[in-house]
């Protein structure tokens, strides 16, 4: 066909000349090559026609997305929570006192270590004392006479009137003796447990009102953190579990200790538990303040799980592209779970056995084919 189209070129061209040379020649002439002309030029455009109306060469089919798959499936996982918390003594005792008066003594300062038992602080106690002892004469004299006067009445000697009066007077004046010897008590505070001084906020000689808050004892016997639990794992966990712990400023090493309780109110804006770890034993230089983390370790259970690689966002929330059996993508809203290293839990929207892309998201949209690397 293309040897066809030249000759025909070379048959244009050459007649084209010889059409110059014509009209060069006179009218009658031109007339007598007209037929011949014309037939040239109808063979030559139907050529032409026919070359226009041939096939045009197949485009090449487009070329799929490459993707890589994986399986949504069940498995068998715990889960390791890392927690910071502030270290705080097992208690702390604030000490207020419980009658007015000159302090006189105070013995010990912030960090001195204490003993039960030990004298913590004196009030000065000279008229509390008094009080005491005025107490007690006027307790021993009406017992005296009360027994002379319920002798007296063995022997019909006194009236029963005033024998009950002698007795209601023995019991006012016991109530009035226990009181001062109360106040007395009062005065001089002692050490309930052994611990260390956290708190020292008034000195000797200082008049103390009423319920003054003066000193504060810690028990550091053990200490302990609480930290914030979600919800989602407060089930996971329970008393006596073993977690293990750092201290920021002591270093990398770590130590164990043990869940001692979980409280059982959950923070309705946080969906958050407390959760109570005891520290013990303590390691040394651990102290109340310090920065702690705290790794817990929850229970093995099964879960349905994606790798984190497959998972999208945008404003509907998280989603996945699902691959059905003619490689045809679908998106596909799912509802997450705990997070997993390099995994997710999946609680809605996918089963175990759902194919889904893990690799070549860019630019994938629902009803796309592609093409599953293995």
């Amino acid at each position: 066909m293309i040897i066809f189209r030249r000759s025909i070129l070379h048959f244009q061209v050459d007649w084209v000349y010889s059409y110059m040379q014509i009209i060069k020649k006179p009218i009658k002439s031109r007339v007598t090559f007209l037929p011949g002309m014309i037939l040239i030029l109808v063979v030559t455009g139907l050529i032409n026609g026919c070359d226009d109306k041939a096939p045009a060469k197949k485009r090449s089919p487009k070329t799929l997305p490459a993707v890589e798959v994986t399986q949504a499936e069940n498995q068998s996982l715990n889960h390791t929570i890392t927690l910071t918390g502030t270290l705080k003594p097992k208690r702390t005792i604030h000490f207020y006192n419980q009658t007015q008066g000159m302090l006189v003594e105070l013995p010990f300062h912030e960090g001195d270590k204490v003993n039960k038992g030990d004298l913590l602080a004196r009030l000065d106690d000279t008229i509390v004392k008094a009080e005491y002892n005025k107490a007690s004469a006027t307790l021993k004299q009406a017992r005296i006479d009360y027994g002379r006067l319920e002798k007296l009445a063995k022997t019909n000697l006194t009236s029963k009137e005033l024998l009950i009066r002698a007795k209601t007077k023995v019991a006012l004046d016991q109530s009035e003796y226990n009181l001062q010897k109360k106040r007395l008590s009062y005065t001089q505070i002692k050490v309930p447990w052994n611990g260390v001084i956290s708190e020292r906020l008034v000195e000797p000689g200082d008049v103390l009102p009423l319920h003054t808050h003066f000193m504060s004892l810690m028990d550091i016997s053990s200490l302990i953190v609480n930290i914030s639990l979600s919800e989602l794992y407060l089930s996971k966990i329970k008393q006596d579990d073993t977690i293990t712990y750092q201290i920021d400023a002591l270093g990398k090493e770590s130590w164990s200790g043990k869940v001692l309780r979980i409280y059982p109110q959950i923070n309705a804006q946080t969906r958050k538990g407390i959760v109570e770890v005891k520290l013990d034993p303590i390691p040394e230089g651990a102290r109340p303040g310090q920065l702690a983390r705290i790794n817990l370790v929850t229970e093995k259970e099964s879960v349905l799980v994606i790798p984190l690689s497959a998972i999208r966002y945008d404003q509907q929330g998280a989603y996945v592209f699902v691959v059905d059996t003619d490689k045809k993508i679908t998106r596909t809203n799912i509802v997450t779970g705990k997070k997993y290293p390099q995994k997710m839990e999946v609680l809605d929207g996918l089963k175990a056995g759902d194919i889904i892309i893990k690799k070549g998201l860019f630019g994938l949209r629902s009803g796309k084919k592609v093409n599953v690397i293995k």
